[in-house]
């Protein structure tokens, strides 16, 4: 979403701060042990951007996505530890390689619902912190140890829908290859680049995107607020959902033409260690009329991909999943049972 239309939306800093301390969600006791456990692997990405993806000379796989219509999924499933293991090393698609740091975060995911809410629990080893720096210059963020994300596709786009989250990492982003330098940043009109670097997008929010050349992306060329607005309305986000450990804090927010987190309105996450594991939980509403919500239904299944940052990192610091599908009621990697 551009920073215009998010203004619109009466997205300002108070207004975050005031959500990110609650939740309008309730989350009621579950029983997990009546909910079937689902299995994956979040693997180290490396800087292998969107971009990145669909370009013959880098990604093998990327005349099967582009052209055959394949989902990552499905060329990449049950590679993940071995292709995480390559690039924590350096041996592909990094330059900036952290001492001691694992390439892949087995995950364990179950999924429930009822007629308001999904609930999900997502366990997880925690870091044995053995990074020496945890990330380049120390840690990047000491105010949390790890932090969890999950993003829902609404499903309007194809290649969105079978590539999830790497639909919004591109080559122009924060500590990757083609990241414009700071003193360039004021050529992108319509996003905030405050933070001093462009946050996650979608294609679909700017005139052109270059997949090859020296400066891959389309960071500077954001389609004006309307036109970003009406294709937010017709499907073109990323629902975003994150939780942070430090201070608890829950985020619900959206990808387009830049990532736009609010406060906890729609998601409520709760988290501890228990043993040498994390467990967290979270609950989310069904239904939301908001922009950048995904309005979920029983029945049908949606593309998910999850993330997280360990050891105190940011940024693409972290393990990610391929594209996987949640099932409400339905088939799916994930399937959510109804109680």
């Amino acid at each position: 979403m551009t920073h215009t239309f998010a203004k619109k939306l009466g997205i300002a800093t108070a207004a975050i701060a005031l959500f990110a301390t609650g939740s309008a969600v309730a989350a009621p006791k579950v029983d997990w042990s009546k909910v079937p456990e689902a299995q994956t692997t979040l693997f180290y990405p490396g800087q292998t951007s969107f971009e990145w993806v669909q370009t013959g000379t880098d990604h093998g796989g990327a005349r099967s996505f582009v052209k055959k219509g394949d989902r990552c999924a499905e060329c990449h499933g049950g590679e993940q530890k071995d292709m995480g293991e390559k690039m924590v090393t350096g041996t592909k698609a990094e330059k900036s390689v952290i001492p001691g740091k694992r390439g892949s975060i087995p995950m364990k995911i179950k999924a429930t619902f009822d007629a308001t809410n999904l609930y999900m629990r997502f366990e997880f080893p925690a870091g044995a912190h053995t990074a020496a720096p945890f990330a380049p210059g120390g840690k990047m963020d000491a105010e949390n140890e790890i932090k969890l994300a999950m993003m829902v596709d609404p499903g309007k786009n194809d290649l969105q829908t079978r590539s999830g989250c790497w639909a919004t990492c591109h080559d122009d982003n924060r500590d990757m290859p083609s990241a414009p330098a700071k003193d360039k940043l004021a050529a992108a009109k319509g996003i905030d680049v405050s933070g001093g670097y462009v946050t996650k997008y979608l294609a679909d929010s700017r005139t052109a995107v270059e997949l090859s050349g020296a400066a891959r992306g389309g960071w500077d060329k954001v389609k004006p607020a309307a036109e970003v607005e009406a294709a937010v309305k017709g499907g073109a986000f990323m629902d975003l959902l994150r939780w942070k450990q430090g201070k608890n804090v829950s985020e619900d927010g959206y990808i387009a033409a830049e990532r736009v987190m609010k406060g906890g309105e729609g998601v409520q996450f709760e988290g501890k260690k228990e043993g040498a594991n994390w467990v967290v939980t979270m609950t989310r509403k069904l239904g939301s009329a908001q922009p950048g919500d995904v309005a979920l239904e029983a029945g049908k299944t949606y593309t998910v991909g999850f993330a997280v940052h360990d050891d105190y990192t940011a940024g693409r610091f972290h393990h990610v999943s391929v594209d996987m599908r949640l099932g409400l009621g339905a088939d799916g990697d994930i399937k959510a049972v109804k109680q």
